[in-house]
């Protein structure tokens, strides 16, 4: 399994890309800033703009054209996203690529796990490793990241079998550590494995422990809607990795994005949700998922799904289309 052998020129591809993309469009819209001049008691609107290092000012008229404000909105959102763009090319110029192969600790984790019919207990992959698979084994657009942590949900009450998934981890020469709130991870061999479940109730809960699979998993909100839907990928000739379906996935990243303690990480949250979601518009099933998991939302949480979208105009301008049929799936 070589997920992220080639993160970098994949990277390098997108962004080279996402580049082209944002500067044909700027190029057909217009540009400049629109101002107004009161003379003889009458008000009059110009477009002020710069062109060969001069600024300009082309008459509009007693009104201003339909549509040009909006137009000149999506530009200014079109320019910053230029800017990101450019950002990220330069950064990962600039980068000395890693030879660093994590493709054989995890595969040796992910292959005891089919062994031992944990998939079958209901673990799955989530987080960013999740997103990487989609990505090699769905027809999804490219977005490169680069992880070094496995995310591992248990469902909890767990009712699998028994297996001493602390002592595996150690015997690969992982370290295990204890965290303020009783949960558990593991570092080493240049990654973290980490078990989360299901927060339900008031919150104030201990992480619990599981003594059938020897962990402790953070607990956290929201990760419910990763339970509900799930898919079984195969990963490698003899091992597979249950992952949540692509609509959970989706729609547990735009509420993700919604949370106070993550907006660090919101941008990047928002734009998983909308490469997925494009990918769940073209699949009968996982459009069909979406929709029944959007109708058990209560009302709080379609909220916050519908704003995070609309921050998504902002993150992602490209896909105003397919942010809009999300936004109808929610109202």
């Amino acid at each position: 399994m070589q997920d992220i052998r080639n993160t970098l020129d994949e990277g390098i591809a997108f962004y080279k890309e996402q580049e082209r993309l944002v500067a044909a469009r700027l190029a057909v819209l217009p540009k400049g800033k629109i101002k107004s001049k009161m003379l003889g008691g009458k008000r009059y609107y110009y477009l002020h703009y710069r062109k060969g290092g001069k600024t300009k000012s082309d008459y509009l008229g007693k009104d201003v054209p339909a549509g040009l404000r909006e137009l000149l909105e999506e530009r200014a959102r079109l320019e910053a996203e230029l800017r990101r763009v450019r950002e990220g090319l330069r950064l990962l110029r600039s980068r000395p690529s890693a030879d660093t192969d994590l493709s054989e600790p995890l595969r040796s984790i992910l292959k005891k796990m089919t062994e031992e019919k944990l998939w079958e207990a209901g673990l799955e992959i989530v987080g960013t490793w999740c997103f990487l698979l989609y990505q090699r084994h769905l027809p999804m657009d490219r977005y490169p990241l680069k992880t070094e942590d496995l995310d591992l949900l248990v469902p909890f009450p767990y009712k699998g079998k028994s297996f001493d998934f602390s002592g595996y981890l150690r015997d690969l020469g992982f370290r295990q550590d204890f965290h303020a709130d009783g949960s558990m991870s593991f570092s080493g061999n240049l990654m973290k494995v980490e078990f989360l479940a299901p927060e339900r109730g008031s919150g104030r809960r201990r992480a619990p422990f599981i003594s059938e699979i020897s962990v402790t998993p953070q607990l956290l909100r929201f990760v419910d809607i990763l339970l509900a839907e799930t898919v079984v990928l195969p990963v490698a000739k003899g091992i597979k990795a249950r992952v949540p379906a692509p609509a959970a996935f989706a729609l547990h990243k735009l509420l993700l994005s919604t949370r106070s303690g993550r907006r660090s990480k919101s941008e990047k949250d928002l734009r998983q949700a909308i490469v997925v979601g494009k990918y769940v518009l073209t699949d009968k099933d996982e459009w069909a998922k979406l929709r029944r998991l959007a109708g058990t939302f209560p009302e709080s949480w379609r909220a916050r799904a519908i704003s995070a979208l609309k921050q998504a105009e902002t993150s992602v301008p490209l896909e105003t289309g397919v942010i809009s049929r999300l936004t109808e799936a929610l109202a």
